[in-house]
């Protein structure tokens, strides 16, 4: 199932603008990444999905490896990958190699959400080749009933996410071992890309 959907973004407030007015809503503030120097605006897609629009905090330093996702390379906004829900991470993991697809080390992770609850959850991301240009998602396994967008802007509905790769029986092939064949539309392109079409305020909204 798709925990959430991540807009990267090198000016976080230009593009948080930006989103506000092609959606028809203002998405809400989430909370700062102290060690990665980034932040976060949400907005809850519904059965516990949200969209994420992560940027520099200009208020933190520079983090000594760079920001994540190749933020600090971005010219512009972009959608930059996704994220699955499993419940138990640690056996997703390994039914996943099992079948060829390799993770890093799942890591521990947690934040004080803006109203003092605090969020804790695991994750493991795909490892490096393995990914495909980020179209196959890291896995998250939620260790509280709280969630990142719990409190965070409504109205808005994912419609679908569409997967573009040159190679798309390959991606197909690695969204099966993970058992998220059925939660995207596989597409073949020129480059990897992730597409998002959404139901807002506004109408139907597409992000790339």
């Amino acid at each position: 199932m798709i925990d959430h959907i991540l807009y990267a973004t090198p000016d976080l407030e230009s593009a948080v603008g930006d989103l506000n007015r092609r959606f028809g809503v203002r998405l809400s503030p989430g909370g700062r990444h102290l060690t990665l120097g980034t932040r976060n605006y949400l907005a809850d897609l519904g059965e516990r999905t949200y969209f994420e629009v992560l940027g520099p905090d200009p208020d933190q330093p520079d983090p000594a490896h760079g920001r994540p996702l190749g933020i600090d390379d971005l010219t512009r906004p972009r959608l930059s990958t996704w994220a699955a829900r499993v419940d138990d991470l640690d056996e997703a993991v390994r039914t996943a190699t099992a079948r060829g697809c390799r993770f890093d080390p799942v890591v521990a992770m947690s934040r004080d959400r803006g109203d003092g609850v605090h969020l804790a959850w695991r994750a493991a991301a795909p490892s490096e080749g393995q990914g495909f240009g980020r179209v196959i998602p890291f896995l998250v396994q939620w260790e509280t009933d709280a969630y990142a967008a719990e409190l965070s802007t409504k109205g808005i509905h994912l419609v679908s996410l569409v997967v573009s790769h040159p190679e798309p029986a390959m991606v197909r092939g690695h969204l099966a071992a993970l058992g998220l064949a059925d939660c995207v539309t596989v597409r073949q392109a020129a480059e990897p890309s992730l597409q998002a079409t959404l139901r807002t305020p506004a109408g139907e909204v597409t992000v790339r």
